[in-house]
């Protein structure tokens, strides 16, 4: 499992088995359009499930939230059509959430629906319509911009200066700069 040696870190506890379980829900039931992409892979959604989780528990975000930041985790980069901006990918990833909660037994969140569609918009077009469409839209903008901060943690995969980290939105997530790099160190390591 990628990453099962950070996760088993004692400080890791709180969230190891919902990385586990997403972690291998992605590896076994998850469809990427691009399985070869340089990019956009499921190690990069691995990093930021792991990311997304641990910006999750330091905000005090527990059970059905960290289920939305994993669901959110392992969906929002399954239909790119290329590893450039793609936007529209977010809108596609989220109907392929959605028609997989309708076909299965995974219980579809509206919170990770917004999370996943709007991911790869501006946050002023994500929050204003988290802000008008979700039942819980302070939950909802919260858990939005948890993982639009994890997501932009693993951007060191793109080159050293692949994030500016003045456009982080938390303070949790300013503080893993430097843990999302050795992630991807370790993942890189890790990759058989």
């Amino acid at each position: 499992m990628l990453l099962a040696n950070v996760v088993h870190e004692p400080i890791f506890h709180p969230i190891k088995e919902y990385y586990e379980r997403w972690y291998t829900f992605m590896e076994e039931k998850v469809e990427f359009w691009l399985p070869d992409s340089e990019w956009h892979t499921k190690t990069h959604s691995a990093r930021v499930l792991l990311l997304a989780l641990i910006i999750g528990h330091q905000n005090g975000i527990r059970d059905e939230g960290l289920d939305a930041l994993g669901m959110a985790a392992v969906f929002h980069d399954t239909r790119r059509l290329d590893d450039g901006i793609d936007q529209g990918h977010g809108s596609r990833g989220a109907a392929y959430y959605k028609d997989y909660c309708e076909a299965s037994e995974l219980p579809y969140d509206e919170k990770t629906y917004f999370m996943i569609y709007y991911h790869d918009q501006h946050d002023s077009l994500g929050l204003s319509e988290i802000e008008i469409s979700s039942n819980d839209h302070e939950k909802a903008k919260l858990l939005y911009q948890i993982f639009k901060d994890a997501d932009a943690l693993d951007r060191f995969r793109l080159g050293p200066n692949g994030l500016d980290v003045n456009f982080l939105r938390t303070e949790e997530a300013r503080r893993l700069v430097e843990f999302a790099k050795y992630l991807l160190r370790q993942s890189k390591e890790t990759k058989i």
